[in-house]
């Protein structure tokens, strides 16, 4: 990582030219779901705001910054350069949450956010309205797509493809007035299929948890890190610089 990152890249992109195996790309990406208070709840899925302020400061004070999708997509088809530790911290299924309790804590940090959207939920009890959407994003975080209600993508018929990716992407680029061009994938599954059918309605990149690296589109196959809610801060940067 830290001043590495470009040639990083540059190696698993000729890597996988070579046919050889490639499993994790150069930039940390996380994957938070419920920022909350819980109890006898998976941690997986569960972080409460203390514990996620916890492991914010910890990211800050090691010299982490946030980067955003079109950033990382601009290194793999533009050939940008990423300077310092960076790391993308991104949020899943729309909670309001996300927008009361995560992104105050990210900002107090200077710290900007993903938010993968989940377009049937907007609006509903406990999840985030268009105006919260649209104002994350005019704040200066990312708004990417998390489909329509959460499908397994691997399994659409041909007649859903319009429900489940391009109405809801319309959708966001209305909220927000900007194209998205992120997907994170329900469930964390995708095939070849899937990223024919992603690219071809305007996607750019798209997050699965974790996995290898698909061999010829690698920026439409990137892993997460889905974040455990007990970790301390001093565990999330271990477990990063652990599988990056």
């Amino acid at each position: 990582m830290k001043n590495r990152i470009l040639i990083v890249f540059l190696m698993l992109w000729a890597a996988i030219g070579q046919g050889q195996e490639v499993t994790i790309p150069a930039i940390p990406a996380l994957s938070y779901h419920n920022v909350r208070s819980y109890s006898n709840q998976n941690p997986a899925y569960f972080i409460s705001p203390e514990r996620f302020e916890e492991q914010m400061k910890r990211l800050k004070e090691s010299g982490y910054r946030t980067i955003l999708p079109h950033e990382v997509e601009a290194v793999f088809y533009e050939g940008k350069q990423i300077s310092g530790k960076s790391v993308l911290i991104s949020f899943d299924d729309t909670r309001a949450d996300h927008y009361l309790a995560a992104a105050p804590i990210l900002e107090k940090y200077g710290y900007r956010g993903t938010f993968y959207i989940m377009t049937v939920s907007i609006g509903k009890a406990g999840y985030m309205s268009k105006e919260q959407i649209r104002e994350l994003s005019d704040r200066g975080h990312a708004i990417g797509l998390h489909t329509w209600d959460h499908q397994d993508l691997r399994k659409l018929a041909a007649d859903q493809w319009k429900i489940q990716i391009d109405k809801p992407k319309a959708l966001l680029e209305e909220i927000t007035k900007k194209e998205v061009t992120s997907l994170a994938y329900p469930f964390g599954l995708w095939n070849t299929e899937v990223i024919r059918q992603i690219r071809e309605r305007g996607l750019r990149s798209a997050y699965q948890l974790g996995g290898k690296l698909d061999s010829k589109d690698p920026v439409y196959s990137l892993p997460r890190i889905l974040v455990v809610g007990n970790w301390s801060g001093d565990r999330l940067v271990k477990e990063m610089e652990s599988r990056f």
